[in-house]
């Protein structure tokens, strides 16, 4: 409208295009703003056992945390291993991983094998981490940590929403104890993530049987962590709960046998 009214006038145009011109840079600014905000309200949080910070008993009864102890984000060795933790269980929400599935057969003599590798594992180094707080739950300390995705990694997230299909499994893996606390605290993590990729496993078992009726000598492809892993101590074990985002890529059959 305003074009038309000074169209045969440049003097006359030029407060209409400075106008203009502030209005777009006003949109622009605004849609800057909209966006940083959004990337602050996309937080991924979850809680995470602290295994190289074991809380003090009391002189008197071990397995009673001392009343004076007071639960602080941890640092150092403690910090690097939690946010260690979360950049893995983290980046399989945005990334995903690849698997390689062969179920076990007896008749020929196969064995099961489940492989995963992350998809994006040098980005996953870099991802943006912070360890926010912490609270004891009877005597294990947990530290809560944050990631902020950027509006790639958003976006990542959302092609596994749009394009795979939702499964959920169950796993376990022994809780071991014993050694020093270094060796402890690194077997604790690792079971906690075994019984996750069992977990997993299950998950992708049971998404396998609704696609193939026939059982395959390979299947490859990809999954994401639909939502953090649930994570517990039951009778020495660690139990893991899971949904998960699942893809197949490839299925290789038997064919003739």
């Amino acid at each position: 409208m305003a074009s038309t009214r000074y169209a045969g006038s440049s003097r006359g145009a030029e407060p209409v295009t400075k106008l203009r011109t502030a209005f777009v840079a006003t949109l622009a600014l605004a849609s800057v703003a909209g966006a940083v905000a959004q990337d602050r309200d996309i937080v991924l949080r979850a809680e995470f056992p602290v295994d190289l910070q074991v809380p003090p008993s009391t002189a008197a009864f071990q397995g009673i945390v001392d009343p004076l102890f007071v639960a602080r984000v941890p640092d150092g060795e403690a910090l690097a291993a939690l946010q260690e933790e979360a950049r893995w269980t983290f980046a399989g929400m945005i990334w995903g991983f690849d698997y390689i599935y062969t179920p076990s057969d007896r008749a020929r003599a196969i064995t099961e094998l489940f492989d995963i590798k992350q998809r994006s594992p040098v980005a996953a180094q870099v991802l943006p981490l912070k360890a926010v707080s912490a609270r004891l739950d009877g005597t294990v300390l947990l530290g809560t940590v944050e990631c902020y995705p950027d509006g790639l990694q958003r976006r990542e997230m959302a092609s596994w929403k749009a394009s795979s299909a939702v499964e959920q499994g169950s796993g376990s893996a022994r809780a071991l104890q014993g050694g020093s606390a270094a060796n402890a605290a690194a077997a604790a993590g690792e079971a906690r993530r075994e019984a996750t990729v069992v977990a997993v496993r299950e998950a992708l078992r049971s998404f396998l049987r609704e696609t193939t009726h026939n059982k395959p000598r390979e299947v490859r492809g990809s999954f994401a962590l639909a939502s953090v892993p649930r994570l517990f101590i039951r009778a020495g074990q660690w139990m893991a709960s899971v949904r998960i985002y699942a893809r197949v890529d490839e299925i290789i059959s038997y064919g003739a046998y």
